[in-house]
């Protein structure tokens, strides 16, 4: 059996598709600060995001959910993973509103 592409279920998607994915994989995004960062990267890559760069002296887009969250850990992984879904909208072009 022929394995599968790991991108498979991404690019079946709606939103992404085929030339959404090339997007993504074109794309070159910067993860800043450092609440989330790990979370945002490796989400970002997962997606297909084959240049990341990590800035970790320029302040990270606010999490506005944080409130939410009671514990530290489970707010910055929550903060990184907001974060890369608004990255990732932003590179396919839909609305980046996540509220």
């Amino acid at each position: 059996m022929e394995a599968e592409h790991p991108l498979t279920r991404q690019i079946r998607l709606a939103e992404v598709g085929i030339e959404g994915q090339a997007r993504l994989s074109r794309a070159t995004l910067c993860v800043r600060g450092s609440d989330g960062s790990l979370a945002e990267f490796v989400y970002l890559h997962r997606a297909g995001i084959e240049r990341l760069s990590l800035e970790p002296n320029l302040p990270a887009i606010p999490f506005e959910h944080a409130a939410l969250f009671r514990h530290a850990s489970t707010r910055r992984l929550g903060a990184g993973a907001w974060r890369a879904l608004g990255q990732i909208r932003n590179v396919l072009a839909l609305s980046a509103d996540l509220r």
